[in-house]
């Protein structure tokens, strides 16, 4: 005889790719001004958490395959979930990597070498015009300089 109770469809999974996407989403978090310290470890916890609701919700499919159903679907959602979680620790171990200190950067205090450089009008200016100051004035102690990207 056939067992005609309906199964249950479990949303663990689904549930559980959601969290994961919105732990890469909140790698977005800075541009709508949340601090950016704590973003990358929102992202991997939500997509951890995500993964781990996931798993559960596959447990349940395969465990108890009379009661639930849903195996294909959960399993594809175990797939994309496990891409996101993957992101997710990329993103946290580039956002956490430090890259070595250059022996070549300037340091504090260190006299500047000198450099020519367009003006904004197109003429050539170096860092000793600059420091040597015009007639009648005194040079500048301290000069600042901005570099911009394109000609706005």
């Amino acid at each position: 005889m056939a067992d005609t109770t309906p199964r249950k469809r479990t949303l663990a999974p689904w549930m559980g790719l959601l969290l994961t996407v919105l732990g890469a989403l909140s790698n977005g978090l800075p541009f709508i001004g949340f601090p950016a310290a704590p973003v990358p470890w929102i992202g991997l916890l939500l997509s951890l958490i995500g993964f781990v609701v996931v798993l559960l919700g596959l447990w349940r499919v395969f465990g108890q395959s009379t009661v639930y159903r849903g195996k294909l679907s959960g399993s594809i959602a175990a797939a994309f979930s496990f891409l996101f979680l993957a992101a997710a620790m990329l993103y946290f171990w580039g956002a956490r990597h430090i890259p070595a200190e250059s022996t070549a950067a300037p340091q504090v205090g260190q006299r500047v070498p000198d450099f020519t450089l367009p003006d904004s009008t197109g003429h050539s200016v170096s860092l000793t015009q600059l420091f040597s100051g015009s007639a009648g004035k005194e040079p500048p102690k301290g000069l600042l300089l901005v570099f911009y990207r394109g000609y706005w």
